[in-house]
């Protein structure tokens, strides 16, 4: 039984439409859940195109602060996130979060100081958890029946965002400079505080009563933030320099705390008697992994595209970024279909064996981008294949959570999940600028990557989804949140 807190009227918010079909209510709480939680996804691509307009313009060479803010930001602040939604309901969070994430663009986009810009991007970090609050609000508010077809479209339309997201950039940013892009994601940021204060209901609350734990969570997103800084600072720094391995002691240090610390907790900020579990820990690490190598790899891909095609120096294909938006259409809109059409399929078919058919097309996809990456046929031939399985993994990876965790625990699992990937993602992009720095030329202080580094990143994916998948095959059956719907005495036990 879910418990609840002393606002049942909050508190319950019914499931309508509970014979599983598609009501045009449904359809709008969708779309209320589905854009703010795929604006990350433009917010990412629109600021990795503002940087080098935001570099320019103040005359800096800590740019990588720009980006790098966001992201430690919302990772300190996701534990908090997870309990402050089981506490006190998602939408409220949510609302909150929107808010902030609107605010802080905006200050960025009207900042004449680059501390000012960052002090926005700061406050717009606030933002960054959304996505471990809108999978478990789909748990709490869709009936069960399309709990798991709700969670994949939500998932795939990430290739979508990937369609579009290119060519707004450059539109904004050719006529209105950085600042278009950091406009338009305040606007994008209000309109996703508009669609959930209008449309999303307030969702169960999962904890009731009791303290809240903030010495847990400092530890944990302390530790977490400590890791992804180091990795982030790493390939500049140098991985065996005193600051690198400072930050990733105490980063590791902090970790190790974080245990003692919530075994003492009397309201503990993370349940870890649920991530013990074998079933969640192998759902969360092979879905964190998987989404890393779907979310990562294309937007590396943009450095061949991008980097100029010098015999001997450099083996990009030398496109523009127009050029490059317009071949990457082919991919992403294959990675889109593909997330439809499976969200569809997971309600009949057993969510691990589509999740392992994903995985297994991904890793071969990149194996052949690895060797086959020359040309615009061989890239989109090769890529479309590699999207046809991040497709199947993007749309699967909520089914796999949803079927290792009980209502109750969503918010827990989604958030963990969101983390792993913001970690993994930090440390994928530090192997893989590794891998490039070690075969590349130098030339005016400039670094230009040879076709060798840019095959092993494509190869070092296809490893890295491997072993998501053998970690997969030890996933044991998962429940069906259609037993969600039926009377509590005639669930299975």
């Amino acid at each position: 039984m879910t418990p609840t807190s002393s606002s049942p009227s909050v508190d319950l918010a019914p499931r309508s439409g509970a014979d599983g079909r598609w009501t045009p209510r449904l359809v709008l709480l969708l779309i209320a859940l589905a854009w703010p939680t795929q604006l990350l996804a433009a917010g990412g691509i629109l600021g990795a195109n503002a940087t080098a307009g935001v570099a320019q313009t103040f005359h800096t060479t800590q740019v990588v602060w720009f980006g790098l803010t966001l992201t430690l930001v919302s990772t300190l602040l996701t534990p908090f996130v997870i309990k402050l939604g089981d506490l006190y309901g998602k939408r409220r969070v949510m609302l909150a979060m929107t808010a902030l994430g609107a605010l802080g663009e905006l200050l960025a986009a009207l900042a004449g100081e680059f501390w000012l810009v960052l002090a926005g991007r700061a406050v717009a970090g606030c933002y960054g958890p959304f996505g471990a609050l809108s999978f478990a609000a789909v748990r709490d508010l869709f009936p069960a029946r399309l709990v798991k077809q709700a969670s994949g479209v939500m998932g795939s339309s990430v290739g979508l965002v990937a369609v579009g997201s290119p060519f707004l950039a450059g539109w904004l940013i050719d006529n209105w400079g950085y600042r278009g892009a950091l406009w338009f994601l305040a606007a994008a940021t209000a309109v996703a505080f508009a669609l959930v204060a209008l449309l999303v209901p307030e969702t169960p609350r999962h904890t009731a009563g009791g303290g809240f734990d903030w010495l847990g969570g400092l530890v944990l997103g302390g530790g977490l933030t400590a890791v992804v800084y180091a990795v982030g600072q790493g390939q500049g720094w140098g991985w065996s320099d005193g600051r690198t391995l400072g930050w990733l002691a105490a980063g590791a240090v902090a970790l190790t705390a974080f245990l003692f610390v919530e075994r003492a907790s009397a309201h503990p900020i993370l349940d870890l008697r649920v991530l013990s579990r074998r079933p969640v820990t192998l759902a969360l690490t092979a879905g964190g992994l998987a989404q890393t190598v779907a979310f990562t790899l294309p937007g590396l891909a943009v450095l061949l595209a991008l980097y100029p095609r010098i015999p001997g120096v450099s083996a990009g294909l030398g496109w523009t970024a127009h050029h490059n938006a317009v071949v990457s259409v082919s991919w992403n809109l294959v990675m889109f279909g593909t997330g439809l059409l499976i969200s569809r399929w997971l309600r009949t078919f057993d969510a691990r064996a589509v999740w392992w058919a994903g995985l297994a097309v991904m890793a071969a996809g990149y194996t052949l981008v690895g060797f086959f990456h020359g040309d615009e046929l061989e890239l989109v031939l090769t890529s479309c294949v590699a999207n046809v399985g991040a497709g199947v993994v993007v749309a699967a990876a909520p089914a796999l959570v949803v079927g290792v965790v009980s209502p109750e625990e969503q918010g827990l699992g989604s958030g963990m999940l969101n983390m792993l990937i913001s970690l993994f993602g930090a440390v994928f992009t530090a192997g893989a600028y590794a891998v490039l720095t070690a075969d590349s030329t130098v030339v005016d202080g400039t670094a230009f990557y040879q076709d060798t580094g840019y095959s092993w990143i494509f190869w070092f994916g296809a490893l890295v989804t491997v072993g998501a998948l053998v970690l997969s095959l030890f996933i044991p059956p998962l429940r069906d949140p259609a037993g969600e719907d039926a009377p509590a005495d005639a669930r299975p036990a």
